[in-house]
């Protein structure tokens, strides 16, 4: 369960069900006290990045991909972080395995490609061959190698493995945590979007010209939509949020879903994007003209029965859960924006060459479900795809910064956020005064800290 900051500033408790009352419960972490955040060559610096590397990425746990891209015996798939190249496969024996993609012969890489099926790994510059297992398969011209060279038969070298709600991550640190305990309390508060179940419907990575951080920064706050995404004051509350802090780095804020900011000086009057949200479910628009207010108790009631309609399970959800934006951060570099039909899920690489770029990658989970005519919430962004049946897995798109749209919301984030790259470089810039809304930053700083210090 989660510590719920609520002594000063622009918080509030949404979901009485996620409220903790024992600070020192396993899995709960005060609030971080607000300070300036300084040293900001760490956005640029590839001194930084390099240590970056050795203490945090190569320390933690990293999701990979998802358990659906090696479905059948044999797929396989790359997974890159800075300067290393991982395989997840799934080998002849139905165990999923991650391997270092790297020849022990020479060196070379195995696999360039993104993903695959293949029964041996071949490496194309000498053809010494590997089993999916990890087991060496073939020398070429083995009778040409003293003994001693290779009498300990070399295997591909192993990369520590474990999944959680669908999701594969993997580690490069030879003895790591439990995954489910460096989780924690994750496991549990996310079990009821069963996120296993879902398909993934849209996979998208872009080239960003910001340091990873920098564009992590970007969604680990609410402060900034009032500037940012105005559109979205008339059905998001940005002010009264409830921000929660866990042990090793992960935090949680929860946006009231469909709620008028108080921003706003109407309150009442609905707009195009609430009445959306009522049509979407079977609620008249009309009956709910000038009580704006009301709308989300009777999507909170509505959505258990329209669920069972649909063929959809709402059943574990809490009333938030129905139809709020439950944010959460999992360290060093992933978020999820957990909504009762699906899941948005975002992961911020480090560029393996230059610390002003990054990888941001997006991807989009829903449920399946029964009507053919049945499409996800127009607030989420998602596909317009049919969700019964079997649904293919999407190509993974690979942008450069600023090619294709992603979508409004997005789209305006990564408009801006090379401006605070640049500007963050000023001599004129003396560091980041935090705000309350702002703690999840705090928080992760003070985390990303730990582990540059070695913890």
């Amino acid at each position: 369960m989660s510590k719920s900051y609520l002594a000063k500033g622009p918080a509030t408790i949404i979901d009485t069900d996620a409220q903790a009352v024992d600070p020192t419960k396993k899995g709960e972490r005060a609030a971080p006290v607000p300070k300036m955040l300084v040293g900001m060559d760490k956005y640029w610096s590839k001194d930084i990045a390099t240590q970056e590397d050795e203490k945090i990425f190569a320390k933690t746990w990293l999701c990979a991909g998802r358990e659906s891209d090696v479905q059948d015996v044999g797929d396989w798939f790359k997974f890159d972080i800075g300067y290393e190249s991982i395989i997840v496969v799934k080998s002849t024996d139905g165990v999923i395995r991650a391997f270092y993609n790297v020849c022990q012969h020479r060196g070379a890489q195995l696999v360039v490609d993104d993903a695959g099926n293949a029964s041996k790994f071949v490496c194309g510059f000498h053809s010494w061959t590997w089993m999916n297992t990890g087991e060496l398969h073939r020398i070429a011209d083995e009778e040409t190698f003293a003994s001693e060279m290779i009498c300990d038969r070399p295997g591909l070298q192993p990369v520590a493995l474990d999944m959680w709600s669908g999701f594969i991550f993997i580690s490069l640190d030879p003895n790591p945590p439990p995954l489910h305990s460096y989780l924690t309390p994750l496991p549990e508060q996310l079990s009821a979007y069963r996120m296993e179940d879902m398909v993934l419907i849209s996979d998208v990575c872009v080239e960003w010209n910001v340091n990873w951080k920098t564009a992590l920064d970007a969604f680990m706050e609410g402060y900034h939509i009032h500037r940012r995404h105005p559109e979205g004051l008339g059905w998001i509350e940005d002010y009264h949020l409830q921000h929660d802090f866990f042990d090793n780095g992960h935090s949680r804020m929860i946006l009231p879903v469909p709620v008028k900011s108080k921003r706003l000086k109407d309150q009442h009057a609905l707009n195009d994007e609430l009445r959306a949200m009522l049509s979407e479910v079977g609620l008249s628009p009309e009956s709910y003209e000038g009580k704006a207010g009301l709308i989300r108790p009777a999507l909170q009631q509505r959505k258990r029965e329209w669920a069972k309609e649909v063929g959809l399970d709402f059943s574990g959800y809490s009333d938030s859960q129905l139809t709020d934006d439950w944010n959460y951060f999992v360290f060093p570099n992933m978020t999820f924006n957990a909504h009762a039909e699906g899941v948005l899920v975002m992961r911020f690489f480090p560029n393996e060459s230059d610390p002003e770029k990054c990888y941001y990658h997006v991807s989009v989970l829903a449920h399946r479900v029964d009507d053919p005519n049945y499409r996800m919430p127009r607030y989420m962004g998602a596909p317009d795809i049919d969700l019964s049946g079997e649904v293919p897995r999407p190509p993974r798109i690979k942008l450069k910064h600023g090619e294709a749209s992603l979508s409004q919301v997005l789209d305006q984030d990564a408009e801006f956020v090379p401006r605070v790259q640049k500007g963050m470089k000023s001599r004129g810039f003396k560091g980041q005064r935090l705000s309350h809304q702002e703690m999840r930053m705090q928080a992760f700083y003070e985390e990303y800290d730990r582990y540059m210090r070695g913890k």
